[in-house]
């Protein structure tokens, strides 16, 4: 601005004036966008995993180009129940976190399992998933040093108890059902229908002290002293889900000297990061406008911490393989 612009003008204006011209127009957000990788390169295969009690499983499976070796992540869904083949390949051609995983040069692997809401201890879903983990360090692309257990909810704590069993690389637990891991969360729970759902479980999360007995400690800290894999609990701070593990199971993972590392995302629902954007959710997920941006902030932490354990570094896929979409 030149002093001859100011003629007129008073005091209290030309500092206004100043003030204004000092303004730099704010850049827009750039859109969120989620990988859609090629399905002629990678396409989705079908894999039956059988347990060790003769049960053929279900999971479906998308690998990167070329004759690898890779490393993999199990990408284990939430809830009690077996999912369907087609929302599985519903997650793994559409789900942001999930797709993003495959075109950094992860095999990724979406297996489903045999429902537990009529007993939340069963031990059948924790058989499916050791078969879907055998299954991957067999298969000749994949480095078996270099597979990672990745689970939210249901799911979350089906990786905890396959890290009790089994050493994998690195657990991931979104927000994991701890209930049942502890067995707080068991068959003699009251629940409101013929069939356990998780809502049942919310009367823990409200008091989770004064479920967690010691008969539950010293279940519990036996399993914990079994596990040898790091794990990352990520989790938002609006579920009931979350009390339970900052007053119980992180804890006792702590206390009992397990490598573990925690990541909180404010304001955010149960689970926004097991698809992270890419599939409408359902009618029950209270989406924020920061949820795209901030599950794709969790899969960038996701992904460093797993970087550090395992020993097959991926390469991403080609980029003309891959089309980023917006996410809206």
């Amino acid at each position: 601005m030149r002093l001859a612009d100011t003629e007129g003008v008073s005091r209290r204006g030309f500092l206004a004036l100043l003030a204004l011209a000092s303004v730099r127009p704010v850049a827009a957000q750039a859109p969120i966008t989620r990988p859609r990788v090629s399905q002629q390169e990678c396409p989705i295969e079908i894999i039956e995993p059988r347990a060790t009690d003769g049960h053929r499983g279900l999971a479906v499976l998308r690998k990167p180009p070329g004759p690898g070796r890779f490393p993999a992540i199990v990408w284990v869904h939430p809830g009690l129940t077996t999912f369907p083949r087609a929302v599985l390949e519903l997650f793994a051609r559409d789900g942001a976190n999930p797709s993003r995983f495959l075109a950094a040069g992860y095999v990724l692997i979406l297996p489903t399992y045999r429902s537990r809401d009529a007993d939340p201890q069963s031990k059948l879903p924790v058989q499916d998933l050791l078969a879907v983990l055998d299954h991957a360090r067999q298969l000749p692309y994949v480095d078996p040093a270099s597979v990672v257990v990745y689970g939210c909810s249901g799911g979350g704590d089906l990786a905890l108890e396959v890290a009790a069993l089994t050493e994998v690389a690195a657990i991931v637990a979104e927000e994991p059902a701890s209930f049942m891991f502890t067995g707080v969360f068991n068959k003699d729970s009251p629940k409101a229908g013929a069939l356990f759902t998780p809502e049942d479980t919310r009367p823990i999360g409200d008091n989770p002290t004064r479920f967690y007995s010691p008969e539950m400690r010293a279940f519990t800290r036996t399993k914990i002293a079994r596990i040898n894999s790091p794990i990352l609990v990520v989790q938002g701070t609006t579920n009931w889900v979350v009390p339970f593990n900052d007053q119980v199971l992180i804890p006792e993972l702590r206390a009992g000297g397990r490598q573990v590392e925690v990541r909180s995302y404010p304001d955010q629902e149960h689970c926004f990061c097991f698809e992270g954007g890419g599939v409408p959710p359902p009618p029950f997920f209270k989406a924020t406008p920061s949820w795209p941006r901030t599950a794709l902030q969790a899969y960038e932490d996701i992904e460093r911490f797993v970087r550090r354990y395992i020993k097959t570094r991926p390469a991403p896929i080609e980029p003309r393989l891959v089309q980023e979409v917006a996410i809206k």
